[in-house]
């Protein structure tokens, strides 16, 4: 299969995996860690049922993979991760029903509302200089609104690749290493009424 096929397969699996309310809550949660469809049904006050079988789901469409088994109880706990991160590009995202693309937003960035929040608890953002905020309003034509998307996305590939190089030193050093969030914002404002 060429390297354009594969590409358009993975897209339209996403598609499916993100055509379901909860299909798309599990494989968040699966981007974000490895966990069993028993936990994950805990958490989200669903049926136990309900997950396994968009959990599964999720492995027919090649986004999550089982990754290890534990007895419980006589029965064995399966426990999966997401085989990529869920990013949806923007021909992917006019495939997705509204409704969906919507949740997906507010739960991205409530997402990044709640780590701001639990690293501020923790007393860590602010207490040294190993942060990074900036908002930074301006009007851009749309040509100038590609660019930027473009530069937030070249950016997201570089700290990805940064990713890679510290998982290899931690693995070769047996370090922990620090959990981070990073994120990045560039989106349109309403336009403002004149007074």
């Amino acid at each position: 299969m060429s390297t354009k096929t594969q590409r358009r397969k993975a897209t339209e699996n996403r598609i499916k995996a993100m055509g379901h309310p909860l299909r798309a809550t599990i494989l968040r949660t699966l981007t974000e860690r490895t966990a069993s469809p028993a936990e994950m049904a805990r958490e989200l006050d669903e049926e136990l049922s309900n997950v396994s079988y968009h959990t599964k789901q999720l492995v027919e469409f090649e986004c999550a993979e089982l990754v290890s088994t534990r007895p419980v109880r006589g029965a064995l706990e399966h426990f999966y991760r997401a085989t990529e991160r869920h990013l949806i590009d923007t021909e992917e995202w006019e495939e997705l029903d509204p409704v969906v693309a919507e949740d997906l937003v507010c739960e991205f960035m409530q997402k990044i509302l709640d780590d701001f929040v639990v690293s501020r608890r923790a007393g860590i953002i602010g207490s040294d200089r190993n942060f990074h905020l900036t908002r930074t309003l301006m009007v851009l034509d749309e040509q100038g609104m590609e660019e930027a998307l473009e530069a937030h996305e070249r950016a997201r590939l570089e700290i990805a690749e940064i990713q890679s190089r510290s998982a290899a030193r931690l693995a070769e050093s047996g370090e922990q290493g620090t959990g981070v969030s990073t994120s990045q914002g560039c989106f349109a404002l309403p336009e403002r009424r004149s007074r």
